[in-house]
């Protein structure tokens, strides 16, 4: 079984590319994210199975229950995977620990799809690289970033973020500032890393991946010693957190990747800018080598 993974921040396009992954005929992508190791969740698989010893029957309590965080635990019904297969492969163990779950997971999917790849997009946090590449050595991994301007202004004007401000003043002011700062923190932090194990890793940036496609494409379809397949053109991913139901399209993703200028006051701009230039230069030279 061969493995390929997406990382990266969250609000980078990460679901665009895993649409097109999962597109090509020698992949199959799980259905969503699974968030381990993800900061200020108490209830992410890795935390859950290190507070005591567990038992295959009792990880899948928790998961059918919706008790795990992360899209793919919450709704593990889409994923395809059986739940009888899965509790009798975690019940050979006697303690089961995360990347047990997961590699058990991406075995049944292989097993089931038959592809020569199976792959998670942000399969734990970007901080744990290292740890992915602990479980699975020789693993294709691709680290997706974004202009962090745009990232920013992206989770600001997300659906959920907005109902979160409406609550008071101090909601508006806090969380927009504690979003902003946090995400500032976390790109400047995962360039940190992306340098730290950019040997083992493949690059690409969501403004290239919508404005160049086929190249995009092509380059990762390299990485993974796989062929180009027109399909994976054909493809959207999530709906822009700009636009509303009506106007969206899959055509849409090549739309203005300066709407962001719109969507953040000057003093926003500024100070993400100031935040954030020096380690986006810094990764912007790496696209002018790498795309």
């Amino acid at each position: 079984m061969k493995t390929v993974f997406i990382i990266g921040q969250h609000r980078t396009g990460s679901t665009l590319l895993r649409n097109m992954l999962h597109a090509h005929s020698d992949v199959s992508m799980a259905f969503d994210e699974m968030n381990l190791f993800e900061p200020f969740r108490k209830n992410t698989l890795d935390r859950l199975l290190h507070k005591s010893k567990m038992s295959g029957n009792r990880v899948m309590e928790l998961i059918s229950a919706g008790f795990v965080y992360g899209t793919f635990w919450k709704q593990f019904l889409k994923s395809g995977i059986s739940l009888v297969e899965l509790k009798m492969r975690l019940n050979t163990y006697n303690k089961v620990s995360a990347d047990i779950v997961v590699k058990s997971v991406l075995d049944i999917l292989h097993e089931t799809e038959g592809t020569q790849y199976v792959g998670v997009k942000y399969p734990l946090h970007i901080s744990r690289a290292a740890t992915l590449r602990d479980w699975f050595p020789g693993s294709k991994v691709i680290f997706i970033t974004r202009n962090p301007k745009a990232i920013i202004a992206s989770k600001l004007n997300d659906p959920a973020t907005k109902i979160r401000k409406k609550k008071s003043f101090f909601h508006r002011f806090g969380i927009h500032y504690f979003t902003l700062l946090y995400f500032c923190f976390e790109f400047k932090k995962s360039v940190s890393i992306y340098f730290s194990n950019k040997n083992h890793l493949h690059l690409v940036s969501y403004e290239a991946l919508v404005s160049r496609k086929q190249n995009v494409l092509t380059s990762i379809c390299d990485f993974c010693g796989i062929g180009f397949e027109d399909g994976m053109m054909c493809v959207s991913g999530k709906q822009s957190s700009f636009l509303s139901q009506k106007d969206f399209s899959p055509a849409i993703e090549t739309r203005n990747p300066d709407e962001y200028k719109r969507r953040l006051s000057r003093f926003d701009l500024w100070l993400i800018g100031v935040l954030t230039d020096k380690s986006f230069k810094k990764l912007k030279d790496e696209y002018s080598t790498n795309l």
